[in-house]
């Protein structure tokens, strides 16, 4: 059995210890341990961390950290006072935080950053060679080490061989088949915990159901996005694979069965949300915007039809697939049901892991049509972000040029391809408030005034009013608003300080004020990437994050360019 990483939990405060202990628990590949500080010399000795966690102990963390025993393993302090991050940095701490219990999915995602990054092995199991190569040409090499195999049987043996992290699975292959592969693996307790995704052309609902009945953790259909499988590859090891955003509501009257939806349902990773009627549950569709319905037809105060209805007459939900579960399985209610507006219609008694089917089909479909609406709209900004750039023949090529190089700093940092897609567009899109702004400002052919310069100090608000009312942009906001902002607080619009300051924002106000260095101005010639280079170094630590500034210097060296 595979050892999970351990996280010591020091920080000698039981509600803090447990909050942290709990969401790590959630995740099922962490172990998080609570140990006195008194006591963190014994446990040491005992087992060897991937990361401990400390609260304003710096005293304890500067000792750890010039051990020769302790001083690689990893320490996040967190505060309860941010002005202390000093002492924290004069303590050797590898992060600090200040510690707000409403923000933990900030904490984890730090978490995450902190635990070492060892090569995961991936197998991939399909009897078409080309579908391997597709499939292992999508795969950063080096993140993860690819292992091949072409049949059930060769899949069985390099399992037991590699102790792979992960298997992507084919279904139809020869000698024995990936269900039967499945099943074989994740009877065997020594290798239970190897997750699995199928990848198959089997789009049968009974043998998706069978697929997730024998233990796969997740099923891609063929043909698929490469994005989509490296999409889910990234949420296995990040370890939230069971932790979607997706959210159903469930609207029944009876308690038993609102239960059983419930559990199962949750159970698969997804929020569930109930009510006991009609008009309880659109008040929960108006506040929690869910991502699919399942209600009830025979209810008091508003019936599922009434209810669907009132969802359909709305333009903040009429989206939502709604499904009916009933025991009336007549024509003439189905039919109601069709000109109510429901999207599919359920008989009781059901099956829990077919309405699970059901959920996630839809939500695909959704995806799919949210992803190309997307694209579309992503295409238009960029456009607009080019047309922009355009303006001025000496930032003609500004947006792009920041977004490559904040990539390869991401890319440096490790952080996952969805993270990375994130920084490429805010990078494509991070000046985009300067529409706004006009001509005789943006374009003026010598320094500007302090009344020029603060019009121009509100393009980064400006770009993200622009975006927000895109809800597939909402991840980005943030690195939009805050690129100017700096380490010592002293940038725009916000004074932003610190680890406060978005990690995508730190990376590209780095690339985006290299760029600006090196390029020429009416006024000034652009300076060499040396002496851009030795200007932002003398900067590390007050404008420029300690953290994302190296790894620009390593692109720079790869480069040539220095």
């Amino acid at each position: 059995m595979k050892k999970n990483p351990i996280v010591f939990l020091a920080t000698d405060h039981t509600s803090i210890n447990g909050r942290i202990e709990s969401m790590l628990k959630k995740n099922k590949w962490l172990d998080p341990l609570v140990v006195a500080t008194v006591d963190l010399d014994a446990a040491l000795e005992k087992s060897r961390p991937a990361l401990i966690i400390l609260t304003e102990n710096f005293d304890i963390c500067k000792r750890l950290k010039t051990s020769e025993s302790s001083k690689d393993i990893p320490i996040l302090i967190l505060l309860f006072d941010a002005d202390l991050e000093k002492e924290a940095r004069h303590a050797q701490a590898d992060r600090c935080w200040e510690y707000v219990p409403t923000e933990l999915d900030g904490l984890y995602n730090l978490i995450i950053q902190l635990l070492p990054k060892g090569r995961k092995k991936i197998l991939v199991a399909d009897d078409e060679e080309i579908v391997q190569d597709v499939i292992c040409r999508a795969l950063d090499t080096e993140k993860y080490d690819i292992i091949k195999a072409c049949n059930g049987v060769e899949a069985v043996e390099k399992i037991l061989e590699y102790k792979p992290d992960l298997v992507l699975l084919d279904i139809n292959m020869p000698e024995k088949n990936g269900i039967e592969v499945c099943q074989e693996i994740k009877q065997d307790p020594e290798n239970s915990d190897i997750h699995i995704i199928f990848v198959s052309a089997r789009t049968e609902e009974n043998v998706i159901e069978k697929g997730f009945d024998v233990g796969a953790d997740d099923y891609l259909t063929k043909p698929f996005r490469l994005e989509e499988l490296v999409s889910k590859i990234d949420l296995v090891f990040s370890g939230m694979i069971w932790e979607r955003k997706e959210k159903v509501l469930i609207v029944d009257d009876s308690s038993i069965v609102r239960s059983m939806l419930y559990n199962g349902i949750s159970q698969q990773g997804f929020k569930v949300i109930t009510a006991c009627d009609g008009e309880e549950g659109l008040k929960e569709a108006i506040e929690e915007k869910p991502d699919i319905i399942i209600s009830d037809v025979e209810m008091p105060k508003m019936n599922g039809y009434e209810f669907c209805k009132a969802v359909r007459g709305r333009d903040d939900l009429k989206e939502i697939p709604f499904l009916m579960l009933t025991s009336r399985d007549t024509r003439g209610a189905r039919a109601l049901g069709i000109r109510a507006g429901v999207n599919t219609y359920l008989s009781k008694p059901f099956q829990v892991d077919r309405i699970v089917v059901i959920i996630e089909r839809f939500l695909s479909e959704k995806r799919k049509k949210f992803e190309q609406e997307r694209e579309v709209m992503i295409a238009s900004i960029a456009a607009l972000a080019k047309a922009l750039d355009e303006r001025d023949r000496y930032t003609r090529y500004h947006s792009q040029n920041v977004s490559d190089y904040s990539v390869e700093i991401a890319k440096k940092l490790n952080l996952s391809n969805n993270e990375i897609e994130q920084i490429r567009l805010s990078g494509i899109v991070h000046d985009i408030g300067k529409i706004g702004i006009c001509d005789a400002i943006l374009l003026k052919p010598g320094p500007l005034t302090q009344e020029e310069f603060l019009v121009i100090q509100e393009h980064p608000v400006k770009g993200a009013s622009i975006l927000r009312p895109i809800p597939s942009l909402k991840p980005i906001i943030p690195f939009i608003q805050y690129h100017h902002e700096r380490i010592d607080g002293r940038g725009y619009p916000s004074g932003l300080a610190g680890d406060n300051i978005p990690l995508g924002a730190r990376i590209i106000g780095v690339a985006d004020t290299y760029d600006a260095l090196t390029t020429d101005r009416p006024y000034r010639k652009g300076k060499t990437p040396a002496e851009a280079l030795e200007i932002m170094v003398k900067c590390k630590g007050s404008q420029f994050c300690e953290v994302c500034l190296p790894p620009m210097i390593e692109v720079l060296k790869e480069q040539g360019k220095i």
